[in-house]
């Protein structure tokens, strides 16, 4: 079997002069990787050599040609206690007997891959401010335990880099893929020093491979139709769903829905833009009692509204003249004197641009916390019960205490039955997503309610998160001085299970076209 790869750097032009031995390019990849050291576990110099470099190739940009046999194996063995071994039929594992060996680096690419798979990242000008989701190698922190879920599920996965100042040499780059994940934290498309519209030039480029029949996750379009507020409207008929469910894209509508709605109940108003509560408000009436029937009773712009807005839980008092007035256009005269960080106008740019204002009623029991179900396309690989600390109405933010659970634990048993058996078949078509793949990775955040029956609880989802969710457990190894390394092996595998499933999924995605 060859391994053929491309030398790259002075080290290995000075390495191609050196006879093929262990020590002269152990030597020349020390010099190339900056310390980065291997020993080798067979004596054929040119199989030591060959796995080595075709290992690291994808990281350090080695490249070489050598004769490994099909029966050789080689033990790559890092400073950090990396071990990997790979084998001449391209075979790539941990030790030959025992449990598998953690590798904090990018695995070699299968010797002949199912299918050929992209991981496209991106890196904002402006260093880490703008780039709070990389680690010291300049990659998401989660992005080679992703790829490394695929390369082990027997398929090719190449980390890639957008471009937007090339972005006609990015599209011939990726012409040869069959897919392609995409993990791109929202906004950093649009940070000062980016290109001017290069979000929409991305978008439409990956928009044209799901036209190919090529699956991108996620693209553009589920993640606009899953992460709008308004999807909730969609689902409203669903056991996940609650009927009463409005969606805002003008200011008279707003008016005339929030008078009505919030003097019959209380209300949680949610704006389509952010992600960790800001702008969202739960909403009570102040010194007046709620009418008896829904539509009995419009409030009147001098009626008083307590507020809570869930990035921070903290409270306000307005009246409903001003909180429509801060909703619309922002913290004006008109609208008083607010303490949110966040300038409101959610109705902004109107219903193209995101421009929205979601009404739904608001569900007492979220002081019981919310329940996340963390998905792999339609298989439940973990809940997560995340209850608001110190006494507080937020689950979200990170002010919440966090307890989890396995995807069959009996206290979502009837949650997972009503919502994975039942609703996910249907999510897509109900979003209008027919054409289009469940994302590889998502979350749907469920607020417990009273059940038709006494005593029974009903999950309503509050949100749906497609958008480059993060996988904590590698979190550890996040920020401009981090790297894989500084994640424990107990997070290591944990994290490890997840991306395996992704890694699975995606395949039998392909497998299944």
């Amino acid at each position: 079997m060859r391994a053929a790869t491309r030398f790259a750097g002075a080290a290995f032009r000075q390495a191609a002069r050196t006879p093929y031995t262990a020590r002269g390019f152990a030597t020349a990849a020390a010099n190339a990787s900056q310390g980065t050291k291997y020993s080798f576990g067979v004596g054929a110099a040119g199989v030591a050599a060959a796995a080595a470099l075709y290992t690291t190739s994808d990281m350090f940009g080695f490249s070489a040609s050598a004769e490994v046999p099909a029966n050789a194996k080689v033990i790559i063995e890092l400073p950090d206690g990396t071990a990997v071994y790979v084998t001449g039929d391209g075979a790539v594992g941990g030790a030959a007997s025992g449990p598998p060996v953690r590798s904090n680096v990018l695995l070699p690419q299968p010797k002949n891959p199912k299918y050929k798979l992209a991981h496209i990242g991106f890196t904002a000008p402006g260093g880490p401010e703008f780039n709070t989701d990389k680690d010291k190698n300049g990659y998401r922190y989660d992005a080679v335990p992703i790829a490394n879920g695929v390369i082990r599920a027997g398929a090719q996965c190449d980390l890639i880099q957008y471009d937007a100042w090339k972005h006609d040499e990015f599209v011939e780059k990726i012409k040869g893929y069959d897919a392609f994940i995409v993990r791109v934290n929202p906004g950093q498309l649009s940070v000062p020093g980016t290109p001017p519209g290069a979000q929409q030039v991305f978008d439409d480029l990956m928009s044209s491979k799901v036209k190919e029949g090529k699956p991108v996750w996620s693209s553009p379009e589920v993640q606009t139709s899953m992460g709008a507020k308004d999807a909730l409207c969609k689902i409203n008929t669903m056991s996940c769903g609650l009927p009463d469910t409005m969606a805002y894209y003008s200011a008279s509508d707003l008016e005339y829905g929030f008078k009505k709605n919030c003097a019959f109940q209380p209300r949680v108003m949610k704006q389509n833009r952010g992600s960790a509560g800001e702008g969202i408000w739960l909403v009570w009436l102040v010194d007046k009692p709620y009418c008896k029937n829904y539509g009995d009773a419009m409030l009147k712009n001098s009626d008083k509204l307590k507020l809570m807005e869930m990035n921070d839980n903290h409270v306000e008092y307005h009246t409903v003249g001003e909180f429509l007035e801060f909703c619309v256009n922002g913290p004006t005269k008109k609208a008083g004197t607010w303490t949110s960080v966040f300038p409101g106008k959610y109705l902004e740019g109107g219903k193209e641009a995101g421009g929205q204002l979601v009404d739904q009623r608001l569900l007492p029991r979220i002081v019981e916390g919310e329940v996340r179900m963390l998905m792999v396309k339609d298989t439940l690989f973990q809940i997560i019960h995340k209850k608001p600390t110190d006494g507080g109405m937020s689950a979200v933010g990170g002010i919440s205490n966090y307890t989890f659970y396995e995807p069959d634990a009996p206290e979502y048993a009837d949650l997972k039955k009503k919502f994975v058996d039942t609703d996910i078949p249907n999510l897509l078509k109900a979003l209008e997503l027919s054409d289009q793949p469940l994302p590889l990775l998502w979350t749907a955040d469920f607020i417990p309610a009273d059940g038709k029956t006494p005593g029974s609880t009903d999950y309503i989802v509050g949100e749906f998160n497609c958008s480059c969710v993060g996988i904590s457990k590698f979190g550890k190894g996040c920020g401009p001085e981090k790297s894989l390394a500084d994640v424990s092996d107990e997070d290591y595998w944990e994290g490890t299970r997840l991306t395996d499933l992704i890694g699975k999924k995606a395949v039998e995605t392909l497998a299944a076209k």
